[in-house]
């Protein structure tokens, strides 16, 4: 059972997937654009890529400095929610202080969509699972899985506005295949990177979809969720490793505090081993409004080049989505 166990939810399975719950769900009854609530910016790009001029979308969490693993929504939030005639999350416990939230929407008859329940659903499942038996949240980072998601939003939105359905099949065709084409973008962009520096060390274990894609390893200072704090002896498993390997930079995020990453940089020096930093990258959101890194091709095309800036053979030039 999903996330949406017991809400108002729109099916995302496919073409016998039916509302859970025990009401029907409405079908959209407006003449105007659907108004969409999503959790957070990367959500709002996949439904503004999915639904066009048929949706009227803002999110609670709209900006690169916020983290959606630790965000407690406000009173304010909750209103925006239960004023939508759509929500849209992403799910896999990704916004986990949103919970009571979400629940309190069944009373209120109003739709939710949650675009990785396809994914969930899967057999054999392409989700990667933490140590701790749960399912890294960041699938954004893997063109291939997020092209799935869009279809799911697609299928939901469908239900909910069937006479615009094959809009939004057609819009998702078309997302899959800008997303093919920006994972092959991305691969060319990093061949300057030797196999032997192929290891992004980061602020916390976001980019795990991202090593699978693209060809790295992945070791970060903290886990799925910014909640936990590392140890003593994490950061010095990853100031041997970084010594041991030679490589010469980390990088930090746009919504996690610098602070880990520091301390392992003056861990390396300690031992003669000089670190730098790399540029933020963004990981739990994508860039602010009006940027090109306010889409997730825009953020994931900038996370590319800045990785093969730092440790390529050759700078590249960003260039813009």
């Amino acid at each position: 059972m999903s996330a949406l166990s017991g809400l108002s939810a729109l099916g995302c399975g496919g073409s016998d997937a039916t509302p859970m719950g025990s009401e029907q769900i409405e079908k959209y009854q407006g003449t105007g654009p659907i108004r969409v609530v999503c959790t957070t910016n990367i959500i709002k790009d996949l439904v503004r890529q999915i639904g066009g001029s048929r949706v009227e979308v803002t999110a609670i969490m709209d900006g690169p400095g916020i983290d959606p693993h630790t965000y407690t929504p406000s009173p304010k939030d909750t209103n925006a929610l239960t004023a939508a005639d759509l929500v849209v999350y992403s799910g896999l416990h990704l916004e986990g202080q949103f919970d009571e939230a979400l629940e309190s929407l069944k009373y209120r008859g109003i739709p939710v969509i949650c675009v990785t329940e396809t994914l969930s659903q899967e057999t054999p499942s392409r989700l990667i699972q933490s140590s701790e038996g749960a399912a890294d949240p960041h699938v954004w980072f893997s063109p291939d899985l997020w092209a799935t998601c869009g279809e799911c939003l697609a299928t939901g939105l469908s239900e909910f506005d069937p006479q615009n359905a094959a809009q939004y099949s057609t819009a998702a065709q078309e997302f899959s295949e800008r997303l093919a084409a920006t994972k092959a973008e991305g691969i060319q962009r990093l061949a300057v990177i030797p196999q032997q520096r192929r290891v992004l060390v980061t602020a916390h274990d976001a980019f795990e979809y991202f090593a699978r894609d693209f060809d790295f390893s992945v070791e970060a200072v903290q886990g799925i969720s910014t909640d936990s704090e590392p140890g003593l002896r994490r950061i010095n498993l990853l100031t041997d490793l970084l010594v041991e390997k030679k490589i010469s930079a980390v990088f930090t995020e746009q919504s996690v505090s610098d602070k880990n990453i520091t301390a392992l940089v003056a861990n390396c020096e300690s031992k003669g081993h000089t670190l730098k930093i790399g540029a933020r990258l963004f990981s739990d959101t994508a860039g602010a409004e009006g940027t090109p890194e306010q889409t997730l091709r825009g953020a994931l095309l900038y996370n590319i080049t800045q990785i093969a800036i730092a440790l390529g053979d050759a700078d590249q030039t960003q260039v813009a989505p």
